[in-house]
């Protein structure tokens, strides 16, 4: 049995995902529709170019296949086209049998709704390229690659890690990758709500059911995310009470409102996340078994980046590009620079790389990032120049400070509140001033 070219081409469209393939000096060879569909560029103005001219001319912002030349391993890449899509990119090389580099297929998917347009980048105050995946450790694929499969089913999702690995965009890739992508992605953190406004955050409630109440009624989380997806952060903290109405919830996806005696009925896929010891918060009584393995379905546990440091090299060049190409500037690290940043705890992960970068490039006296720069620049985050602001600039960076150190170990505006011997309102008020909610 044989297939001709377009009979095949035919089969691998109906896949569903891009293909992208290079040889293994990496020149374009050919892509598949899908990947045309997706990037809005067509076959014929990438195929026998190179992917080092095709990023030179800016048709692509980054490249797996560069990545995988370099590093003759696989490798995950976000990279935006120049018809403004962000896509996703697993490449993986294909070598000969004397074991020379012959091919690299990349497979594309389209993850554009993840990230922030412009105006809601304003909005919201972050930058895009905070929600970037770019990693080529072992343990980082495997999780890309769960989390794509998990895309393709609605069963419920537990996503592990220490803060600042990239749980939420974990999350946010098996929704997009999804049947859902059209429909809300809408996130909650669990431990920033007020333990009383909780319920009705969730489930929400009917015209003048408590004092102070909206006269119209109001929709809660779940009913917004119809048909889409909720993503509850740090699970953990969320009180036991409304653990239990979660719980409920999951069974039939049927809840009542506050004030109501009617039922509600959504669609809505649940995935969940948290930095504690889920299984410690169990036997602590903390959190329920039983909400625990309705939710752990499908387990994602996101290891810190110390301890998969093969992926601070391609982060480390992913934020530098980034910085280059923001301010057209042509700064390099040196290879050591990158080895000492190795040997940091890295308590803050993937974001406190990105800090590290930042200030090294800013600070960094020529074009050259250097171990000197390094070690005169690399500021503790809670470092303030006392000297050249007001006293009421300094105060409140230092408390500021103080409410961010907190918020990043507690996770909750109650804990962090008793920690701190101010009321839960407070804290909450607080922390919204600061944007740290």
């Amino acid at each position: 049995m044989s297939f001709d070219i377009r009979e095949l081409e035919i089969i691998v469209d109906a896949l569903g995902v891009g293909i992208y393939l290079a040889d293994g000096k990496g020149v374009t060879l050919w892509v598949n529709k899908v990947f045309e569909d997706i990037s809005l560029i067509k076959r014929e103005e990438v195929v026998g170019k190179t992917l080092r001219e095709l990023v030179d001319a800016k048709f692509f912002s980054n490249s797996a296949t560069l990545s995988v030349i370099s590093n003759k391993k696989p490798t995950i890449v976000s990279f935006n086209t120049k018809t403004g899509k962000k896509l996703l990119s697993q490449g993986k090389p294909v070598f000969d049998n004397r074991g020379n580099l012959k091919y690299v297929v990349n497979t594309i998917y389209d993850i554009s709704n993840i990230f922030l347009t412009p105006e809601e980048e304003n909005i919201n105050k972050n930058l895009a390229s905070d929600y970037n995946i770019v990693a080529q450790s072992e343990k980082m694929l495997k999780i890309v690659n769960i989390a794509v499969k998990a895309s393709n089913v609605d069963l419920p999702v537990l996503i592990c890690g220490e803060t600042g690995v990239g749980k939420e965009l974990v999350a946010k890739l098996i929704h997009y990758a999804g049947s859902r992508k059209n429909f809300p992605f809408v996130a909650v953190n669990c431990a920033a709500i007020p333990e009383s406004l909780l319920e009705s955050e969730l489930f929400g409630y009917e015209p003048g059911s408590f004092t102070g109440s909206n006269k119209k009624g109001k929709k809660g989380i779940f009913e917004i995310a119809h048909n889409g997806t909720v993503f509850l952060d740090e699970i953990a903290d969320m009180p036991m009470f409304s653990q239990a109405k979660l719980l409920r919830f999951l069974e039939d996806n049927q809840f009542l409102k506050l004030g109501s005696t009617k039922p509600t009925k959504v669609d809505v896929r649940i995935i969940a996340a948290t930095n504690v010891d889920i299984k410690k918060a169990i036997e602590e009584g903390r959190f329920r078994k039983d909400l625990y393995y309705r939710l752990s379905t499908i387990y994602i546990n996101i290891p810190p980046l110390r301890e998969r440091l093969e992926d601070v090299n391609i982060l480390t060049k992913f934020f530098l590009n980034n910085l280059n190409e923001t301010y057209k500037t042509r700064k390099i690290i040196m290879p050591d620079v990158i080895d000492a940043i190795k040997t940091q705890n890295l308590e803050g992960n993937v974001r406190e790389l990105k800090n590290i970068i930042e200030k090294l490039y800013f600070y960094s006296k020529n074009d050259t990032i250097t171990i000197q720069d390094y070690y005169e620049n690399n500021i503790d985050k809670n470092e303030l120049n006392s000297n050249k602001k007001s006293l009421k600039y300094n105060l409140e960076a230092y408390e500021k400070s103080i409410l961010q150190e907190y918020f990043e170990l507690y996770k909750s505006t109650r804990k962090l509140a008793k920690a701190l011997k101010i009321s839960q309102s407070s804290a909450f008020k607080k922390l919204k001033k600061y944007g740290l909610l």
